[in-house]
């Protein structure tokens, strides 16, 4: 017990290093990662329900899910939409599109669409793991 209560709060203290000296595109970068991860889990428990509906899987897929929507829904407030111009402008459709094909994925249980969200962020996340290589 105490060795799994250690672990966690060394995890927690390593998150909070990583976020408290981050630039806001490793921010983005770091909340791209975590929603990669989420859908990964969410995928993999899609895939293990398959119509038997096993409620360990179907609660980890819903949480899953629930965390990865955060996470955009988070990344879409952020927005500075006077500011970003066109690109913000895109960047929130692209979220918002995302967060409603997640919707559809997590109501049919339907990897497919999971995995088409996913491609989307590793797109986009690419362009933000440019930014962070280069600095900025």
């Amino acid at each position: 017990m105490y060795a799994s209560n250690g672990a966690a709060q060394y995890r927690a203290v390593r998150g909070q290093g990583v976020v408290g000296a981050a630039t806001p595109t490793r921010l983005i970068q770091v909340a791209l990662e975590g929603v990669l991860s989420h859908l990964a889990i969410a995928q993999g428990c899609m895939e293990r329900i398959q119509g038997n509906l096993p409620l360990a899987e179907v609660t980890a897929k819903c949480n899953a899910i629930h965390k990865a929507v955060l996470l955009l829904g988070h990344l879409d407030e952020c927005l500075d939409r006077e500011r970003g111009g066109e690109v913000a402008d895109n960047l929130h459709k692209l979220y918002q599109y995302m967060l409603g094909r997640l919707t559809e994925a997590n109501a049919g249980n339907d990897a497919a669409i999971v995995r088409e969200v996913a491609d989307l962020v590793r797109t986009l996340k690419s362009g933000w793991d440019q930014l962070v290589a280069e600095g900025r």
